[in-house]
């Protein structure tokens, strides 16, 4: 299992460096891809990004310091550099700012069900901050608790019941979709 969880997250971020990689606008505009697409393309873009963001959040949480690449680093010439733990809480808490931030590409919170969105993001930087003092040595509770009160105010509510939370029809559930993040 543990080879398991490690093994996924460094693949999924591999997956997310090449999906980064092939998907610049030199290479859209080199592959005459339409400005409509090259729209939509960018949502994904700051969606992979944000799904490489928890994946390395989920290796940092688990194994402290990680295998680190970025779209930027060469494939298979040279291994990956170990980063420190909280070098990677850096890089995780900047990719998420920038991605919550309103000039970003990312979807607005609760636009994108099932995929994920502004909400997803600060969901993870919520979390992320709660366990600052872990990751990087320095609490973060007040940015946590900023955090937490944005999210809110994007209408997302806890369900009324926990249980809901676990039913087949969440998609449909209004109880439990508001809380999802």
């Amino acid at each position: 299992a543990v080879f398991g969880v490690f093994f996924r997250s460094i693949q999924s971020i591999s997956f997310c460096n090449e999906f980064l990689r092939q998907t610049t606008d030199a290479k859209l505009a080199e592959r005459g891809v339409s400005s409509s697409d090259v729209a939509r393309i960018h949502a994904f873009r700051a969606e992979a990004r944000l799904i490489r963001a928890w994946y390395y959040w989920m290796a940092m949480d688990v194994f402290g310091n990680v295998p680190f690449t970025t779209e930027a680093d060469s494939v298979g010439l040279i291994p990956p550099k170990q980063a420190d733990r909280a070098d990677v809480y850096d890089y995780i808490v900047g990719e998420l700012e920038a991605l919550v931030a309103d000039d970003s590409d990312l979807p607005a919170a609760q636009s994108n069900y099932p995929r994920v969105d502004k909400g997803s993001a600060l969901g993870l930087l919520a979390r992320i901050y709660l366990n600052a003092e872990i990751y990087k040595g320095t609490p973060e509770w007040e940015k946590c608790k900023q955090t937490c009160e944005k999210i809110f105010n994007l209408g997302y509510q806890l369900a009324p019941t926990y249980a809901e939370l676990f039913r087949g029809d969440n998609g449909e559930n209004p109880d439990a979709y508001n809380e999802f993040l």
